[in-house]
């Protein structure tokens, strides 16, 4: 005798609609968090980065009387010039953390007519893996090569351009100083004074109604102005006595007048919290 097979259920169009439903919720629930989880590695990776700019910085004034590494002409048509200073901080700085100077690295770069690997290098000290950069290349100098690249340079942290300014005036010192550098003894709060800081890659960090939403971003050194925003509205900050912390961006950006007018006449952004020259008054430049 036969027996007949029981037939299968197939599912209903209301219970797969169900699951459907079931599914979507919990990746609705699971890609916030995943999204949070990435971001808090990535701010992490970022601070580890400024630590191991901390120690080099420290580590290399220890055999430089105490110097720091000069920060550089601030245009980035001169970064010829910075280049091929030894002093220059992003040559002298990454020997002491097991990195290459960057004047290699950007020599390099153009002999083989490419962009620097350090662009797309998530990996290296010199970028924070959480930049969007604005531009699809990186900063060129010079004139093209062969191939048509110039010369480049890219970099999500940067010394304070503020910290020599009150020292080079009262001595009568032009911007090109590189012996002329801030000694860490000079320095008299360190655990407030920005040595180094993590800058803006995309001006779209801000919103477009923020006073420094329209700062070039093209730079090697910064101060307030070109603040990063990027890890939770803020960024990291490198201070002289080696230690990195995390600072709201509107925070680093108002002045001790509580202003955050980049024009306010008396504005000085030395605060209570952040110091940005040591010697003097932290004027817009």
């Amino acid at each position: 005798m036969l027996h007949e097979r029981p037939s299968s259920r197939a599912f209903t169009i209301v219970e797969l609609m169900v699951t459907v439903g079931i599914i979507a919720l919990l990746i609705g629930i699971l890609l916030p968090g995943l999204g949070m989880v990435r971001a808090t590695a990535n701010a992490t990776k970022s601070q580890s980065n400024l630590r191991q700019w901390g120690i080099g910085t420290i580590a290399w004034a220890g055999i430089n009387e105490e110097r720091l590494p000069w920060e550089g002409l601030k245009e980035a048509s001169s970064m010829h010039l910075n280049l091929a200073v030894p002093q220059y901080w992003a040559n002298a700085v990454p020997p002491m953390v097991g990195q290459r100077p960057y004047k290699d690295i950007s020599s390099e770069a153009f002999t083989a007519q490419k962009n620097v690997d350090q662009f797309t290098d998530s990996d290296s000290v010199f970028i924070d893996p959480s930049a969007n950069p604005e531009n699809p290349d990186p900063w060129g100098f010079g004139q093209p090569g062969s191939g048509g690249v110039r010369q480049q340079f890219y970099f999500n942290y940067v010394p304070n351009s503020q910290l020599n300014n009150t020292m080079l005036r009262d001595a009568n010192l032009q911007d090109y100083s590189p012996d002329a550098a801030m000694r860490l003894a000079q320095i008299a709060y360190s655990d407030r004074t920005v040595l180094m800081l993590e800058m803006r890659a995309n001006k779209d960090e801000l919103p477009n109604s923020d006073p420094f939403y329209g700062n070039d971003l093209q730079r090697h050194r910064s101060d307030w102005k070109r603040f990063a925003a990027r890890h939770y509205k803020g960024g990291h900050i490198m201070f002289a006595d080696g230690h990195v912390a995390w600072v709201l961006n509107e925070e680093a950006t108002t002045n001790s007048a509580g202003n955050r007018n980049p024009n306010h006449p008396q504005g000085d952004w030395n605060t209570n919290k952040l110091i940005w020259d040591p010697l003097g008054p932290a004027t817009d430049e």
